[in-house]
C-alpha cells in the first residue's frame, strides 16, 4: 500500500512538472501575446493607480495614490508621480530620465538605461509585440491565480539592477493589464494596482518637461 501511494505521488509530481513546463513555455507565451495584443495601437495612456510598498525596515505597508502617463507618438515619453501634491515625479524624454522631489526641491538626471530608480523599468513603455517583449525581458514563467495570469519576468541589461522579479498581472478573461508587482533583491516590494485607465487623453508638452526653476541637482541613492 505504501509503495503504491509513493508511486502515485511521483506520478502526480511528474504531471505537475509537465503542466508547469507547458505553462512556462507554450501557454506562457500565449498569455503574454494576448496581453501584448491589448497594447497594440495604444500610443497615449493615462493610468490612475494605488501603490503599495513593503519595506524591510518597516512593519506596516505604505499606501499612496499616483498617476502615470505614457506617450509613444514622439519617442518614449513617460511621467510617473506619487502623492497629491506630488512627492516624487519621474519623467522620461527620449533617453534621459529625470527624478524630482518637490518637497526638497532636488532633482537627478541620468541616462534612462542606467538609472537605479525602479520606475526606469516602466519608463520605456509597455511592449506591444512579442519581439519587443523579448528584447526587454526574460520570461521566467506564468502562473494562474484567482482569475488572473501572473507574468513573471526579469528585465534585461542595466534595468535588472536590484530587481529580483517583475510581474505583470493580467485578467484571465480579456488579458488586460491590472497591476504590476516589483520584488527587489533587498527584500522590499512594490505593487502598482491600476484603478482607472484612460486611452488617448490630451497631454501637454510641459507634463513631460517640468520646470526645474529653484531646484538643485542631487545624487539620489
Amino acid at each position: 500500500m505504501q509503495r503504491v501511494t509513493f508511486q502515485f505521488l511521483i506520478l502526480i509530481s511528474l504531471i505537475s512538472g509537465v503542466r508547469l513546463m507547458a505553462d512556462t513555455k507554450g501557454g506562457g507565451e500565449q498569455v503574454v501575446r494576448r496581453w501584448l495584443s491589448t497594447n497594440a495601437g495604444v500610443d497615449v495612456l493615462k493610468v490612475e493607480f494605488t501603490q503599495i510598498r513593503k519595506l524591510t525596515s518597516l512593519k506596516s505597508v505604505i499606501r499612496q495614490h499616483g498617476v502615470l502617463w505614457m506617450d509613444r507618438r514622439a519617442g518614449a515619453r513617460f511621467r510617473w508621480q506619487i502623492g497629491n501634491p506630488p512627492r516624487t515625479i519621474v519623467t522620461r524624454v527620449k533617453d534621459e530620465l529625470l527624478v524630482m522631489r518637490p518637497r526638497s526641491l532636488q532633482y537627478e538626471k541620468s541616462p534612462a538605461g542606467e538609472s537605479k530608480n525602479s520606475m526606469a523599468i516602466l519608463a520605456g513603455g509597455f511592449p506591444r509585440d512579442w519581439e519587443e517583449f523579448q528584447k526587454k525581458y526574460e520570461l521566467l514563467g506564468v502562473k494562474s491565480l484567482n482569475g488572473t495570469h501572473r507574468i513573471n519576468v526579469q528585465p534585461r541589461g542595466q534595468l535588472a539592477h536590484g530587481v529580483r522579479v517583475l510581474t505583470f498581472v493580467t485578467g484571465s478573461a480579456k488579458g488586460i493589464l491590472q497591476s504590476i508587482d516589483l520584488t527587489l533583491r533587498d527584500g522590499s516590494s512594490q505593487q502598482i494596482v491600476f484603478d482607472r485607465v484612460v486611452t488617448g487623453p490630451q497631454l501637454s508638452d510641459n507634463l513631460f518637461e517640468p520646470d526645474l526653476t529653484g531646484y538643485r541637482a542631487a545624487n539620489f541613492k
